[in-house]
């Protein structure tokens, strides 16, 4: 008798398996990647465009849709006139992966600072890590994550 094959997990999912899945299968996975079951009227085709996007963001190390989101948030909000601070208010802080872009208002400039898999980038410049971007940013020791807001205060 053969072996069932396992069942896969999304994080091993690829295109081609992902074009053979029914609705059903389509909605259940879209609950699992996305947190939150699609809207009714989402035919089968859009699920899997949209899941395929997320599949290929993920392998190429692209912005999530809710990171495109909330960069969207922000800049709504600067067109809006508000200041940088405000902008980034009330949006959750994205992990700190490779390709990972962070804004910090600091010294009445907002700094932009590029994650990559080996380093931080501050205008042009590879640091090795989050604190040593905001030691050169600020002129004293910081503690990187707490100082980009990637950790909650007191952690």
């Amino acid at each position: 008798m053969a072996a069932k094959p396992a069942k896969r997990r999304p994080s091993d999912l690829d295109l081609a398996v992902l074009a053979e899945l029914e609705a059903a299968e389509l909605r259940r996975l879209w609950q699992e990647r996305r947190g939150a079951t699609p809207p009714p009227t989402l035919s089968g085709r859009l699920m899997r465009h949209v899941l395929a996007w997320e599949i290929q963001a993920n392998e190429e190390g692209r912005e999530s849709s809710a990171v495109r989101r909330q960069w969207q948030a922000v800049m709504t909000r600067r067109a809006g006139g508000a200041c940088a601070e405000d902008a980034v208010t009330g949006l959750s802080a994205p992990p700190a992966a490779a390709g990972t872009r962070l804004l910090k208002s600091w010294g009445g400039e907002t700094h932009e600072v590029l994650v990559t898999a080996e380093n931080a980038i501050w205008k042009g410049k590879p640091y090795s890590s989050l604190s040593a971007v905001a030691r050169a940013m600020t002129g004293t020791p910081r503690n990187g994550p707490k100082f980009f807001r990637l950790r909650e205060e007191g952690q």
